[in-house]
């Protein structure tokens, strides 16, 4: 056996068996003990709390993995945006709603032939049509205008989109769609109508030229993809 005597005081002798596996009721223990300390740890997907946890970091993976797709978005639903309120601009009506921003605008105000604030009594209501006023417009070149300004906005908005392809013509249409953003929300200095009052009490023209600031946003996104795409390309052998 193997076993370690100890001589105590008194003529006592203590034997200390370390081999508790050659007792047979022992051995039934020791084995569970040994198989118990081979049990590999549980994955940490099974622990509790965790599997929602790795599934969470793997959809935030995935999602930083489409930013090139979402800015492609951005550059479709500003193309969007800017063809439709650019085709809208040949249609008197919204051609006349404008009227205001660009006659009180000391950069714009010089393509208009009648002085800010005459405008005023000649103003149509949404798809009203009364002669005199429509007359007023005519000599005003309100019309004439608008076209050219939603034909500039249409051709902006196509340069911009055509950044899918093309980073150079992209970068060109960014930088002037967010030029054009910067010359719409000047008008919220510019333009009486568009407060209730003043500050912050926005009047409906107010609110739909501050909306601006997210197309500002979103050129300005595309403007960095477009810068990046080059500086890549050149990098490139």
């Amino acid at each position: 056996m193997a076993d370690k005597r100890a001589s105590l005081k008194n003529g006592i002798v203590l034997t200390l068996d370390k081999s508790v596996g050659e007792f047979p009721e022992h051995r039934g223990d020791e084995r569970e003990r040994r198989d118990r300390c081979q049990i590999p740890p549980a994955e940490p997907s099974y622990l509790p709390g965790t599997r929602a946890h790795h599934m969470t970091q793997s959809y935030l993976r995935w999602l930083s993995r489409r930013q090139p797709y979402f800015i492609h978005l951005v550059r479709i639903t500003i193309f969007v945006v800017m063809a439709w309120i650019g085709g809208l601009k040949f249609v008197p009506y919204e051609a006349e709603s404008i009227v205001p921003f660009v006659a009180n605008s000391p950069v714009m105000k010089f393509f208009y032939a009648k002085p800010a604030p005459e405008y005023k009594q000649f103003m149509n209501k949404e798809g009203e049509l009364v002669p005199k006023n429509r007359a007023w417009h005519q000599e005003n070149r309100t019309y004439l205008f608008a076209d050219a300004l939603g034909t500039v906005i249409i051709a902006i908005g196509t340069l911009l989109l055509l950044g899918l392809f093309s980073p150079k013509l992209g970068f060109v249409g960014a930088l002037l769609a967010a030029g054009m953003s910067f010359v719409t929300l000047s008008f919220l200095i510019t333009t009486p109508e568009a407060w209730v009052s003043h500050f912050p009490y926005l009047a409906g023209s107010g609110r739909l030229v501050v909306k601006d600031l997210i197309m500002l946003s979103g050129a300005l996104v595309c403007l960095s993809s477009s810068a990046q795409e080059l500086l890549l390309a050149r990098e490139l052998p």
